[in-house]
């Protein structure tokens, strides 16, 4: 399979500090698997790989306020997946997510580099919905978009599905994407992702820019 590079995008979600350092939220539940598949390896690899021929967008988490004021308390914005969140500890203090802290901040293995875009306003799952995403890829003539981050199940999962209703050529780079635990990771591999676009390590995605 070959690539138009100056088509192909790399959309790298949530590569902060609460999914990806020690003391982070979220750490504690994906570090084993982090560890186990080597994605932050893969990642950088993949970037320094990718730069120069595909364009890479950073999709991160927006950062609350303290005490998350933006949000009703009790109303639906502090259900399901956000509402665990807030009540999430970290090295830092409670919650995920929370302006002042290290926990919203990129990574710095993964910082991004002139001629990167960082997209911000992230505030759901899909990196569509709240985002201008759509606008700079369809602005950039991409056509092509290869989904990394996290958690491969969720926010990944969420964001390649909307792609694909949108019309793009959606890849997910399975080695440079990570969850929880084994399971969550190969049922999206393998029953969710080759239904809405093709499955790739970070390694075939460079190889294939042409």
């Amino acid at each position: 399979m070959k690539i138009p590079a100056s088509k192909a995008a790399i959309v790298l979600i949530e590569a902060q500090n609460d999914f990806l350092t020690p003391g982070g939220t979220m750490y504690q539940y994906i570090a084993e698997q982090l560890k186990a598949r080597n994605v932050i390896g893969n990642l950088q690899n993949l970037l320094k790989g990718a730069r120069g021929k595909a364009k890479i967008f950073f999709c991160p988490f927006e950062a609350f306020q303290p005490g998350f004021p933006e949000l009703k308390p009790g109303g639906p914005g502090c259900a399901g997946l956000r509402g665990i969140e807030m009540e999430m500890k970290a090295d830092w203090g409670t919650g995920a997510w929370v302006a002042g802290t290290p926990g919203p901040e990129i990574i710095k293995q993964l910082t991004p580099q002139k001629g990167d875009v960082v997209v911000r306003g992230k505030m759901t799952l899909d990196a569509f919905h709240s985002t201008p995403l759509n606008y700079l890829l369809r602005a950039n003539e991409i056509e092509y978009v290869a989904f990394a981050g996290f958690h491969t199940n969720w926010c990944v999962e969420s964001s390649a599905r909307s792609a694909y209703d949108l019309g793009y050529r959606v890849i997910v780079l399975s080695d440079c994407t990570g969850t929880d635990t084994e399971r969550e990771q190969k049922y999206a591999e393998e029953v969710i992702f080759p239904r809405i676009g093709t499955v790739m390590t970070g390694a075939e995605f460079v190889a294939s820019l042409a």
